[in-house]
């Protein structure tokens, strides 16, 4: 028998950004792998569906269901750490932040990371969470197994040696193949990163955007609409000692930065008019030089920001810049209110079948925005850019797209959609995201 936490009438479950919510049937807090292969089994049997939630960090409706919402946060253990081959072993629902903490303990790191670490291990995979580096893949790139409970309840341990396929497909599953339980990540010996940040005027700086993508090890691109100004943030490796942050970095830790931002996101989405003084106003206070040296961690990691809309693009690497123009003169053109940042990131390629970054470089653009009446024509804005260049959309941030369009732009489309019929033929896993994605 299903014995669920708590029943819809007492509970409905929303995004981190209040883009999406519902009210599902029942909310499951499994704490071992085989309670999940119980609750899929018993869900099936009741020709009911299930999806599985993270941190609900998604802007999508990836993780909603009317039917059983399963929740992996009891399955946060670590379960073995090998230093010597620099691999770690994670129950799913662990968050990022707490299986940092848990490697730091032992002399080690992840590679990279996102700009915040709430989500947990598998949401952050099977979305494509990424950080930016021209030679650094996305989190989903680091796992070296999984293991998958399918939506027939069987237990699939996937790797490059056993079920490729699945391992090809399950590192950015979408939530659409199974429930993952367990992951092996690729970890490294804890470093310190030397982070260098200066401005540019936003010309100068898609001049040099290639070139200092190959430069840096670590590298992002801020732009502030309605100014020109572009903030430059690169990290390389270094032996040298941690050094005291910054004020603006102090503050940011502190959590003081945060709510002035959220006062100034609620003035301009209440009068938009002053946006364009309120952004040159934050360039002049955030944007400009400075440097420091901290743990891998701590650069990678922002403060959480206010809650904001993001849709996000992965663009082949050479078509960028020259996307990331596109956006402004849209901004400009429509005279639209942006009161947010606009990011351009890297990614290496991979092999992962419904990765942004299969089969080539990646530079994500994303397009964030607060609360207002442009922000809808702002993300068209940005989408209608991404279907003339033949970019990805990132799971996780908000898009449009249907079947027909990811096909397009995912080479293996079909190659998945074949597996998913194989793994969940019954469609234990599906939701109105999934329909909307596959048909």
């Amino acid at each position: 028998m299903i014995k669920p936490l708590t029943r819809a009438s007492s509970r409905t479950f929303q995004t981190w950004g209040r883009t999406h919510r519902c009210a599902p049937v029942a909310l499951h807090l499994p704490e071992s792998e085989a309670e999940v292969v119980a609750l899929v089994k018993e869900v099936g049997r009741r020709g009911q569906t299930l999806r599985v939630v993270g941190a609900g960090h998604s802007w999508t409706d990836i993780a909603c269901t009317d039917g059983h919402l399963l929740r992996l946060e009891r399955l946060n253990r670590v379960l073995r750490i090998d230093r010597e081959n620099g691999l770690v072993v994670a129950e799913a629902g662990i968050s990022l932040r707490e299986l940092v903490c848990h490697l730091s303990d032992f002399g080690l790191a992840l590679p990279s990371l996102g700009s915040i670490a709430e989500q947990t291990l598998a949401g952050a995979i099977s979305t494509g969470t990424h950080g930016s580096g021209a030679t650094v893949g996305n989190l989903s790139s680091l796992v070296e197994s999984l293991r998958l409970v399918t939506g027939r309840g069987e237990v699939v341990e996937a790797s490059r040696e056993h079920h490729p396929d699945v391992f090809a497909a399950a590192r950015v599953g979408l939530g659409c193949l199974g429930v993952i339980t367990q992951v092996t990540m690729r970890c490294v010996p804890i470093f310190n990163l030397h982070e260098r940040c200066w401005t540019l005027p936003f010309d100068e700086a898609l001049r040099q955007m290639q070139t200092l993508a190959d430069t840096h090890e670590f590298i992002k691109f801020w732009w502030l609409p309605h100014t020109d100004r572009i903030q430059v943030f690169a990290a390389d490796r270094t032996s040298a000692p941690e050094t005291c942050p910054a004020l603006t970095r102090r503050a940011d830790k502190l959590g003081m930065i945060t709510p002035v931002f959220r006062s100034i996101l609620w003035l301009g989405g209440h009068f938009s008019p002053a946006i364009p003084t309120l952004n040159r106003l934050v360039c002049l206070g955030y944007f400009g030089q400075r440097e420091r040296v901290e743990r891998s961690d701590g650069v990678f990691n922002l403060a959480m920001p206010p809650r904001h809309l993001e849709a996000e693009f992965a663009f082949a690497r050479e078509d960028g810049p020259a996307a990331f123009e596109q956006l402004r003169a849209w901004v400009e053109w429509e005279q639209l209110r942006v009161n947010f940042i606009g990011e351009l990131r890297f990614v290496a390629a991979d092999d992962i079948w419904m990765s942004p970054a299969y089969g080539r470089d990646a530079c994500h653009i994303g397009a964030y925005c607060g609360r207002s009446a442009h922000a809808p024509q702002y993300f068209a804005g940005l989408e209608a850019i991404a279907a003339r260049m033949g970019a990805r959309p990132h799971w996780g941030k908000m898009f449009g797209w249907e079947g027909a369009e990811l096909r397009r732009v995912f080479e293996r489309f079909d190659d998945f959609c074949a597996l998913r019929d194989e793994l969940d033929p019954d469609r234990v896993f599906e939701n109105a995201f999934s329909r909307r994605v596959f048909g």
